[in-house]
This record gives structure tokens, sequence and C-alpha cells, in this order.
């Protein structure tokens, strides 16, 4: 594994583990977290499954931020 993919892994598990987190400490489901970032209910999942090792844009994080409340460095912290 490159030393480039085994950064984008690490920092995809962080903003899973991160994402995951705050949604629940604000109670919503995945669809209502969706709806509140301006963004399909199947590309949310698709961002939480650590499986899937694409990273969203600049942008997206920042909705991701904003839907959950935070400022963007908490979902890679």
């Amino acid at each position: 594994m490159s030393p480039m993919v085994g950064d984008t892994l690490r920092i995809k598990r962080v903003l899973v583990e991160n994402m995951k987190k705050y949604r629940a400490k604000l109670g919503l489901t995945q669809e209502q977290a969706a709806e509140k970032a301006d963004m399909t209910l199947k590309y949310w999942q698709r961002l939480e499954m650590v499986s899937q090792s694409d990273l969203p844009s600049l942008q997206m994080v920042s909705k991701i931020a904003k839907a959950l409340e935070i400022p963007i460095w908490k979902l890679l912290q």
C-alpha cells in the first residue's frame, strides 16, 4: 500500500468515526443528517462506510460539519 493510500484510509477512518459520533450526539438518523447537509441519503451512507476510501470535497465536509453543528476541524481531529 502506498503512503498516500494509507493516509487516505487514516483520514477516512477519523472522518467516519466523527460523523457517527456527532450525529449520535444530536440524535439524528443518517437520513436526517443527510437532509440537513443537503445531500442524498445514499451519499451520506457511503461517506459513513470506511470501506469506501473516497473522501468528500472540502465543500461537502463543510456541509457535514454544519449539519452536525460543529466546526470543520472537529470532523478531522
